[in-house]
């Protein structure tokens, strides 16, 4: 319920499009470190039950619907905020679909190769997620503060007065849709490869639904961004330079994650991986971090 995904998804577009942006994107953040709790209980607490990877498919079988609810409730909106709250319900599915793999791949007590691929992947997208997200919810904050509008349908032309937050936009909009070379490419590409030799239909879906992610905010830039300004937006309020700078880091990071994916795999999501599904490592680790 926490982490938002569908059929306990019905708190989130409403929680992220009424409440402050700053707040916004805290709720992101801990939404997403939910998920690992997700994990950890999953592989830790139950990991080495006989009949874990039916378990397994029942929450690959909500991550496809989570992705196609969020996807498909994202078309008609036109609140800004909300419209990027049904994007996260889609990502939230992509994450549990790399746990649902990893889990349905699980035999006793260990995990095939393309298992741990999936949880790598799934892993790493909760880092992406809650960048490219946030980033996200970054733009319609500054959108919001400049104009005083959130309803897509009444911007337009704003490319031609906010030129660097239309560029930071469509930074958001390839990463969120998983397009190279940002974060989300590298992090679905892992998903999608492991799941594909789970099942191919699996990974066909999934590519579906990032496509259709795509298709959303390239009509939501095209509405806001491109075209004639409208008269009653002549005036902007000027942006105060440290909402920009906070997402330049934040679309340096994006950028970082997505030119150098093997770095994060290789020294954050593999091990983390790995933790999962070696028990005595996991511990050992806790108990070096705890400094006993």
């Amino acid at each position: 319920m926490k982490s938002g995904s569908v059929p306990m998804h019905m708190w989130t577009p409403d929680a992220y499009g009424e409440t402050p942006s700053s707040v916004t994107i805290m709720i992101v953040g801990a939404s997403l470190s939910s998920l690992y709790a997700l994990f950890r209980i999953c592989f830790t607490l139950y990991g080495g039950f006989i009949g874990i990877n039916v378990a397994g498919w029942i929450i690959v079988i909500l991550a496809l619907i989570s992705i196609l609810v969020g996807v498909t409730m994202a078309i008609p909106q036109t609140d800004f905020k909300r419209l990027i709250g049904y994007a996260a319900v889609a990502e939230i599915g992509f994450i549990l679909l790399g746990l649902g793999a990893g889990l349905a791949s699980l035999s006793g007590n260990s995990v095939d190769a393309y298992g741990i691929k999936a949880m790598e992947g799934s892993i790493f997208h909760i880092f992406n997620d809650a960048l490219d997200i946030g980033l996200l919810f970054f733009v319609a904050a500054v959108v919001s503060y400049a104009t005083g509008q959130r309803n897509l349908n009444n911007l337009c032309g704003l490319g031609r007065k906010m030129k660097y937050t239309t560029f930071l936009f469509i930074i958001g909009l390839a990463a969120v849709a998983g397009l190279p070379p940002m974060n989300g490419f590298a992090s679905k590409f892992l998903i999608y490869e492991s799941v594909f030799h789970l099942n191919p239909i699996l990974a066909i879906i999934g590519i579906l639904g990032s496509i259709m992610m795509l298709a959303i905010f390239v009509k939501a830039f095209s509405g806001a961004f491109l075209g004639p300004p409208v008269p009653e937006l002549e005036t902007y309020k000027k942006v105060p330079r440290s909402m920009l700078f906070a997402m330049s880091i934040v679309v340096a990071i994006i950028v970082f994650f997505g030119l150098f994916p093997d770095l994060i795999v290789d020294n954050l999501a593999h091990p983390a991986a790995q933790a999962l599904v070696n028990h005595s490592e996991y511990i050992s680790h806790a108990i070096r971090i705890g400094g006993v």
